[in-house]
C-alpha cells in the first residue's frame, strides 16, 4: 500500500480539522492515499513558507504475519 504524508525538518504533520497542524512522529502523522495527492500538494504550497524543508513523502506499507 502506498500512502503520502507531509514532512518537515522538525517532524511529520498531523492535520487538524480547523486547517492547523501539529508536528509529530511517523506513528501519528496524517497520511493520504494517491487519490488525495492534489489536496496534499495544495496544503504543502499553502504551508511552504511556515516550515523548514517541507516536502511530500511516499510511505510504502507492507503487511506480513508476525510470528513470535
Amino acid at each position: 500500500m502506498i500512502l503520502y504524508a507531509l514532512k518537515a525538518a522538525e517532524g511529520y504533520l498531523k492535520m487538524a480539522e480547523n486547517g492547523g497542524f501539529t508536528l509529530v512522529g511517523i506513528n501519528k502523522a496524517s497520511v493520504y492515499p494517491e487519490n488525495e495527492l492534489n489536496q496534499l500538494i495544495a496544503t504543502k504550497n499553502d504551508l511552504g513558507d511556515e516550515l523548514t524543508e517541507l516536502r511530500i513523502v511516499k510511505l510504502t506499507l507492507e503487511e506480513t504475519d508476525f510470528f513470535a
